[in-house]
């Protein structure tokens, strides 16, 4: 944890915050809790998880910028992306205790709060509580999943990057291009002629 005893306080109440949000949680519990919370940082390329290794720790990003991708023929393929103020974890492997089946990696230097998966199990034996917690996480990277499985469905790529400006996503920012390219599904050189096309408000179909 943080060495600063002001600087864990805060860290503290800001992550106490996040849990507030999902359920109320007696004081007793929160302190067990906090006590198996660890602080990390990561350099940007750092791995938070890797493809073939058991992913036993759920993160939490207070800053920070993180890639969901596997290997597919020597090919690196985006899944997806998180940034700060969202949970990260393969929840699959801590359920099921088998090898994680996607690498998560830092694309800037990131700042997290963690706890064991492991924990879980534990904590809802402990207070009702944390069945609440648990649940309201699940249905968050359900409904996220849900969306993402939707937009790749029914837009285009183009439709897809116009929906990610219009929603005012961090990823048109700060991902590179080559890999906000392999998120679409697309080649960077197509992406770069959509931004273009956008730049002049022009469409793939008035073209």
């Amino acid at each position: 944890m943080a060495r600063n005893p002001v600087m864990r306080a805060e860290l503290e109440q800001r992550f106490r915050q996040v849990f507030t949000e999902l359920a109320d949680v007696p004081d007793e519990e929160w302190q067990f809790f906090w006590s198996h919370v660890q602080e990390q940082r990561f350099k940007s390329g750092a791995h938070l998880f890797r493809d073939g290794k058991p992913a036993r720790a759920i993160h939490y990003l207070l800053s920070g910028l993180v890639r969901i991708y596997h290997n597919v023929d020597g090919a690196e393929l985006v899944r997806g992306f998180d940034y700060e103020g969202r949970f990260v974890a393969v929840f699959e492997s801590i359920l099921t205790g088998d090898p994680s089946g996607v690498n998560v990696q830092a694309l800037e230097p990131t700042h997290t709060l963690w706890f064991p998966g492991a924990m879980l199990k534990h904590l809802y034996e402990r207070h009702l509580c944390w069945e609440r917690v648990g649940r309201k996480l699940l249905e968050q990277q359900w409904l996220r999943r849900q969306d993402k499985e939707a937009r790749f469905r029914i837009y285009s790529p183009e439709a897809h990057y116009r929906l990610l400006l219009e929603r005012r996503s961090p990823l048109v920012s700060r991902v590179p291009l080559r890999q906000l390219a392999s998120y679409l599904q697309i080649a960077p050189e197509t992406l770069s002629r959509i931004r273009a096309r956008l730049r002049k408000g022009v469409s793939a179909v008035d073209e």
